[in-house]
């Protein structure tokens, strides 16, 4: 066991920023119901400012600026200005690897089996990603490259690099923006709360642009159980995609299973964790169980177990065509197809993902020895 050790980056977080008036906060304010007023109200001031915000990182001298993002969300009945920080572009590796604005060396993780202009950094500090399947419902998915052809070839400059990013990557992309994909001891057990898993990766899913004037999070809604906010942002999202766009739908998968319909017809079933406050159906043809069990074992297996007795949680993201059911105006169901689903194993408190027992024993080990860590993903890699 000792040789996996190696895929785990010791480090201890920073997220100090520095406004342009002087005064400080932390990025995790963010996440702090009692402090995470005044740090929008911070961010709020610096938005569309001459001068921008710095964190901790220094580059020759000079502090590392960093970019103010805003967007519209409903919350508690209305719609409020949310605003979030990121770093500008190119500026990944010049962050030190505590800053909570370093990014993993693509060459490190599943990043560096994508051809180029599959992810990119924008201008604006933003990241532009090339998908199989598109959020356009007239999109159809490309052929990604063949995994068993891309390991035969192996990991140098001759292997065969994915043209197109899938959803798996796409639920490792988000996962690793959000800050998900590692733990430290001040966080404790706060990930159990869905609220605080959903704001980490809204930031995150703001930064991610899969087409023209779309960022991800105009097409994402993501299920939680006790999220208060969680079904309006998914009645608003649904509404929006309408018949035009797909709509991406992440959280913890509590049960798939092959239902039977009606005169003999099955479907795929899916539900996710808490969904019983969201009015949400999604379903995929039969053949997605068997698909699905040959692509994740372990995370199948689990979901056959009952609740209780599961080592790991499974993290879903699923991409659907989605129909409402209005009454009286207001939506009373929200019905999805699947198009495909991706399936991620990840340890139950800290949600960092693992790949099999080992993995699980060592991220619970770390946790125990109150150490910090982070855990590099694969993306669409083979190897």
């Amino acid at each position: 066991m000792a040789h996996l050790v190696g895929f785990l980056r010791m480090c201890v977080m920073r997220d100090w920023v520095t406004f342009p008036d002087g005064t400080r906060g932390r990025r995790s304010w963010d996440a702090d119901p009692q402090r995470a007023g005044a740090w929008q109200h911070r961010l709020a001031q610096a938005w569309g400012g001459d001068e921008r915000p710095v964190c901790d990182c220094r580059y020759q001298g000079q502090p590392m600026g960093l970019s103010v993002h805003r967007c519209l969300r409903p919350r508690d009945g209305r719609q409020v200005e949310v605003y979030h920080l990121a770093r500008l572009r190119n500026q990944v590796a010049l962050h030190a690897v505590a800053c909570c604005f370093h990014e993993a060396d693509p060459r490190r993780d599943g990043r560096g089996g994508y051809a180029d202009g599959v992810v990119r950094e924008r201008d604006d500090g933003r990241i532009g990603i090339a998908l199989r399947r598109g959020v356009r419902c007239r999109d159809v998915a490309a052929a990604p490259a063949e995994p068993a052809q891309a390991a035969r070839q192996g990991g140098g400059q001759g292997a065969v690099r994915q043209a197109r990013m899938t959803e798996l990557g796409l639920l490792h992309l988000l996962w690793e923006e959000a800050g998900l994909n590692g733990w430290s001891p001040p966080l404790g057990r706060a990930r159990r709360r869905w609220s605080f898993v959903r704001e980490a990766l809204d930031r995150a899913a703001v930064r991610i642009v899969p087409a023209r004037n779309q960022t991800l999070s105009d097409r994402l809604a993501m299920i939680g159980y006790a999220d208060a906010d969680g079904p309006a942002l998914l009645r608003e999202t649904a509404r929006s995609c309408g018949d035009t766009w797909r709509i991406l739908l992440l959280g913890i998968v509590d049960d798939i299973a092959v239902v039977d319909w009606t005169r003999g017809r099955q479907f795929c079933s899916l539900r996710f964790d808490g969904v019983q406050d969201y009015h949400l159906r999604v379903s995929a043809a039969p053949v997605w169980h068997e698909r699905l069990t040959r692509r994740y074992p372990m995370a199948m297996a689990a979901l056959a177990l009952p609740r209780a007795e599961r080592a790991i949680r499974v993290v879903g993201l699923v991409t659907a065509t989605v129909r409402v059911e209005l009454e009286h105006g207001e939506v009373t169901l929200v019905r999805c197809r699947a198009d495909d689903i991706a399936l991620m194993e990840v340890e139950p408190d800290t949600l960092t993902p693992v790949s099999s027992a080992h993995e699980l024993a060592i991220a619970r080990a770390l946790v125990d020895e109150h150490r910090s860590f982070i855990r590099p993903l694969r993306f669409d890699a083979a190897t």
